[in-house]
């Protein structure tokens, strides 16, 4: 997603070369998604397109992690007065995921849909150690205690080759742990990280998931700063991971394995720590139209249509997301006989938005968080003296601190 200004840039200069198209009208949707989410995007525009051809329309999706940037710089349109007359009710929508995309009063995308984060687990694996599967409501203490009698040495020959887990150091996927485990990374305003990536509550949590390397045993060690972005799908496929931190974007992933038989999974809310409430953060897109556009009608009505119930069916059926309309996933769960998306639908009640969402720099944040936790489980750096050191070093980037 990291294109969108560039997309945004190309998308207004054509607009102002041919002077605001008066004559014959084409459509331009500006869509930097992945091959398959493409795919599934065209299969939802092709109905509108086989109703109105020739129309020249400016549309983009908006990832939550551009929101702020594009927001603060009056990109996008303010879709909010427009929105009845598109006959658009807002509260047909997931109100957290909804939020994303507003400010105050002001709605700049309509959401399409979203994922919570989540455990994903191998049936199989539990099934053979005898294991309940999971709840909703279960504690770290929970999770440490499974994923301990998951790590074995299979085979005996006195090397671990199943582990009850996988660690991962992109912050997308561990920050929720830390959430969970009542800390964060920044400060409530988002302008600072002292005080509070380094409170001890948060030292705590980071201690908690680094340990899973480098105290517990449960996950596979890292001898590397880079490794595979697919060796936590590898191993979990083939058995020898029994639980990892997903999203729903794995689902078309995991269903070629399941349909044939290969793999049984079951997903959950990430634990909590005891004491603490359960939490987990939200990843969404939508449609916005950008403030320049000199067709703000038939763009609105084009963003409405592709984030209505029948568009977020499309979506929904192939498994990428949950969908944003709120009837629109109630259906997908009523439709799913191997649980899955009720599973989702349940975790993302304790969902929050991202702060990619929230600020404008976040993606300086992000890039340097990974190395906050590669210092504890490959440097072996004690973890309140490397949050301290990430923490003003973030500081710095948030312009709180020269």
């Amino acid at each position: 997603m990291k294109r969108a200004l560039a997309v945004c840039a190309v998308l207004w200069s054509c607009k102002a070369a041919t002077g605001g198209g008066r004559d014959r009208v084409t459509l331009e949707l500006a869509n930097w998604a992945d091959y398959l989410e493409a795919k599934l995007e065209d299969r939802a525009l092709a109905p509108y397109l086989a109703a109105h051809p020739g129309l020249r329309i400016d549309v983009f999706l908006l990832d939550n992690i551009d929101v702020p940037a594009l927001v603060n710089r009056g990109v996008v349109l303010d879709l909010t007065p427009y929105l009845a007359r598109a006959g658009v009710d807002l509260g047909c929508l997931d109100q957290t995921v909804l939020s994303i995309f507003s400010r105050g009063d002001a709605v700049y995308a309509l959401p399409k849909g979203y994922t919570p984060m989540v455990v994903a687990y191998n049936k199989d694996l539990f099934d053979r150690a005898r294991i309940p599967y999971p709840t909703d409501d279960w504690t770290w203490d929970d999770f440490l205690r499974i994923a301990k009698r998951l790590t074995r040495d299979t085979d005996g020959d006195g090397v671990i080759d199943q582990w009850g887990t996988y660690f991962d150091r992109r912050p997308l996927l561990w920050i929720p742990w830390v959430w969970a485990g009542g800390g964060d990374v920044l400060c409530p305003d988002g302008r600072r990280a002292s005080g509070c990536l380094d409170a001890p509550v948060t030292v705590e949590a980071i201690r908690w998931y680094t340990g899973w390397m480098t105290r517990q045993g449960i996950a596979p060690r890292a001898h590397t700063l880079l490794k595979s972005a697919g060796d936590n799908f590898r191993l979990f496929n083939s058995g020898r991971v029994a639980m990892m931190t997903t999203g729903h974007f794995w689902v078309p992933r995991f269903r070629p394995y399941v349909a044939a038989g290969r793999l049984r999974v079951g997903f959950v809310a990430i634990p909590h720590r005891r004491g603490f409430h359960p939490a987990t953060v939200i990843y969404a897109s939508g449609y916005a139209v950008p403030a320049m556009t000199a067709r703000r009608k038939l763009s609105i009505e084009l963003a409405a249509y592709l984030t209505d119930s029948l568009a977020d069916a499309v979506r929904g059926q192939a498994g990428l997301e949950l969908p944003a309309v709120t009837a629109a996933a109630r259906a997908l769960v009523a439709r799913d006989t191997l649980g899955w998306e009720a599973a989702f639908l349940r975790a993302a009640t304790a969902g929050r938005a991202p702060w990619g969402a929230r600020i404008e720099r976040w993606r300086e944040v992000e890039a340097a968080l990974p190395d906050l936790v590669d210092r504890i489980t490959l440097a072996g750096a004690d973890p309140a003296a490397a949050a301290r050191e990430t923490a003003r070093e973030l500081d710095r980037v948030l312009g709180a601190t020269r």
